[in-house]
């Protein structure tokens, strides 16, 4: 498709889109099968003499579509006005963790104070105003850029989710309507929300289109906006704060739908549409139309799996995923120019291998206290290590599972790190680790639990797929760095909609698929321990044995090549090898959150800041990590236990939080 073409009949090309998905949504949806279109006159007005299925398609089905067109055209208005604001065509509401940040807060008040929900929509709007609030504060330090904005809003949105989490696993007895409401459902019972959203987003979109001129003003810039005398500053936060309006209201009525508020504006930029008010008006109508076609094939899932309940805030990112990567492999919203290298660490000390001896003793340690020290139903204790053989055995492979997981993780976070030259990439990133964890998801859906070598087997199939996948997406831009990061957010994404839709069934199976996705170490025997210590050596000498490409590549392009690296291949095998390290530590363990993010600036912190200290330091550093966050795991709740993975996170999320707002501004 000529994009020039495009350009020249902006119209033309969306109303055939229009039209395409209108029919698509129209056959998908059950509303509009020609058994209930013959009931359509008896059900738009019911009398007496209507009929059950009248009743249905009057109380259920119509009112379920029509919260679809409006679910999905509040979130494609949002998502330009906020793009239009940050100018990043990638942000939107969920990249940027106002869903979650509104989900978090309504889940919250749903179990600590159900009578408070009557007030739903002003708490979902406190909760995504205070989680973008903390997605600005960061990305302000480095001037709004729209690579590391993304990657912030999905650090705040994994935070909040480790949080809500929590949450989940102390409450099963309501996990399966927490999750379905979560992904994003749809089904209603009569007209009460539709009523409720209908005049709210008319208002909204109201004064959104009153500020069309301010708003298509910011493309000048801040100069030339206040050159025409208006205030940009009032502007954006009026815009910010009807975006964020107008996630609370869907995600207070029909939970988490993602990827419309992204993949609208999106889709209507490559078509053609340039003016601010055509981009408005065509992202809600191609975002509720998008909403149609996606609640559709929720709808026809659920028929064709009676027992499986397919929310449509996993279909919706089913639609949003392809498109995203569709926009990646066309270039057209990322600039080419790579991102600059940037630092975290403060000014550079001086490596010492005294330092790190004395990291290595303390891990012993570390090993020694957490392996012996532990309550029991007799209280705290201190076992020794000749007696309580049987309790030592239990705690053994774990830890050792846990120190090798950690370090894995950490030197595949130096690679990822140096090899995209952006201190906020991490494994997790890369989308390995949710292809791993949607092959374990579909093994247990099709024949159950199953032995642990085919658990391994199934993850390491998944995550091999992801792999191949992200390395045909930046295989064209030479494995660039940005290309990188946005492909695996992508089809992280992408992947994670399955697995929502299996724990949407919110039994036996979602609890235990949840805590292991939640990074759980309780079921790593002595198999698993020894897997990785010997898989642990071998890649970390691997990585050892590259530290001098880690090196040249925060240079940059030009003075990389320059000094002999052959930058492509250089990045593919670098790849390969963080992928496979993360695999190795996500299938034994689950996908763990920010041990990958956290154990490098850590290292850099105590001056490492060459590659091969900084991977010698990570990989101690992340040994720790994960080594007490296991034994808060294990500690913090006795008798019950929580993932390791979601202790680590919750840590060094905050540790996060904390170094990003630290972090020097870009002038």
């Amino acid at each position: 498709m000529n994009p020039r073409a495009l350009q020249r009949h902006p119209q033309l090309w969306l109303a055939l889109l229009a039209l395409l998905l209108l029919l698509a949504g129209l056959l998908l949806s059950p509303a509009s099968s020609f058994e209930n279109l013959m009931r359509l006159p008896g059900a738009l007005v019911l009398t007496q003499s209507a009929t059950f299925e009248q009743a249905v398609l009057h109380y259920t089905l119509l009112p379920r579509l029509t919260i679809a067109l409006l679910t999905g055209a509040a979130l494609g208005f949002a998502g330009t006005l906020v793009q239009q604001v940050l100018r990043n065509p990638l942000a939107a509401p969920t990249t940027l963790g106002v869903a979650a940040g509104a989900q978090l807060t309504l889940g919250l008040v749903m179990l600590l104070a159900p009578s408070l929900l009557v007030w739903r929509e002003a708490w979902a709007m406190v909760g995504g105003l205070a989680a973008l609030g903390l997605v600005l504060l960061m990305g302000a330090r480095r001037g709004f850029d729209p690579l590391t904005l993304t990657l912030c809003g999905l650090i705040v949105s994994l935070y909040l989710g480790a949080i809500n989490t929590v949450i989940l696993l102390f409450n099963q007895e309501q996990l399966a309507g927490l999750f379905i409401w979560g992904a994003g459902e749809l089904s209603q019972n009569d007209w009460r929300s539709t009523l409720e959203l209908l005049p709210r987003l008319l208002v909204a979109v109201g004064v959104a289109l009153a500020l069309w001129r301010p708003l298509q003003a910011l493309d000048l810039g801040t100069e030339g906006a206040r050159s025409l005398g208006l205030s940009p500053g009032i502007t954006r936060i009026l815009a910010l704060i009807l975006a964020v309006y107008l996630t609370a209201l869907t995600v207070s009525h029909v939970g988490v739908v993602g990827f419309i508020g992204l993949a609208a504006p999106a889709i209507v930029r490559l078509l053609g549409a340039r003016t601010l008010r055509q981009r408005m008006l065509a992202s809600a109508l191609t975002g509720a139309l998008i909403c149609l076609v996606a609640d559709g094939i929720a709808q026809q899932l659920t028929l064709a799996f009676g027992q499986l309940l397919f929310p449509t805030g996993a279909a919706t990112a089913l639609i949003g995923g392809p498109v995203l990567l569709w926009v990646l492999t066309r270039n057209r919203l990322m600039p080419a120019r790579p991102s600059q290298s940037v630092s975290m660490a403060p000014a550079r000390r001086e490596f010492s291998k005294t330092g790190l001896l004395l990291l290595g003793l303390i891990t012993l340690g570390s090993l020694a206290v957490t392996l012996s020290l532990g309550p029991t139903w007799e209280g705290w204790r201190w076992t020794s290590f000749d007696g309580e053989t049987a309790l030592l055995a239990m705690r053994l492979p774990r830890m050792i599972t846990a120190l090798m997981a950690g370090a894995l993780l950490a030197g595949a976070g130096v690679i990822v790190q140096r090899l995209t030259r952006n201190p906020m990439a991490s494994p997790e990133l890369l989308g390995i680790s949710t292809g791993a964890a949607l092959g374990m998801v579909l093994l247990i859906l099709t024949i159950g639990t199953g032995s642990r070598t085919l658990q391994i087997l199934a993850g390491g199939v998944g995550g091999t797929l992801v792999l191949l996948a992200l390395l045909l997406l930046s295989r064209r831009s030479g494995f660039s760095p940005q290309r990188l990061l946005l492909g695996g957010i992508a089809l992280s994404a992408l992947l994670d909609a399955g697995i929502r839709m299996i724990l949407a069934m919110g039994d036996a199976q979602s609890v235990m698929l949840l805590n292991w996705l939640a990074g759980s170490t309780w079921l790593s025997g002595q198999s698993d321990a020894w897997a990785l210590v010997i898989a642990t050596p071998i890649l970390a000498l691997l990585a050892v044995l590259a530290s001098r490409w880690l090196d040249l590549l925060p240079l940059g392009d030009s003075a990389a090549s320059s000094l002999g690296l052959p930058l492509a291949p250089a990045r593919l095998l670098l790849l390969l090898l963080a992928a496979l390290m993360t695999a190795a530590a996500t299938l034994v363990v689950g996908p763990l959150s920010f041990v990958g993010l956290m154990a490098p600036h850590l290292a850099r912190l105590l001056g490492y800041q060459r590659a091969l200290p900084q991977l010698l330091g990570a990989f101690v550093i992340g040994s720790l990590l994960m080594l007490w966050a296991d034994w808060l795991a294990r500690t913090l709740v006795y008798p019950h236990e929580l993932p390791a993975g979601l202790v680590a996170t919750l840590i060094g999320g905050g540790y996060f939080l904390v170094r990003m707002y630290r972090m020097p501004s870009r002038h």
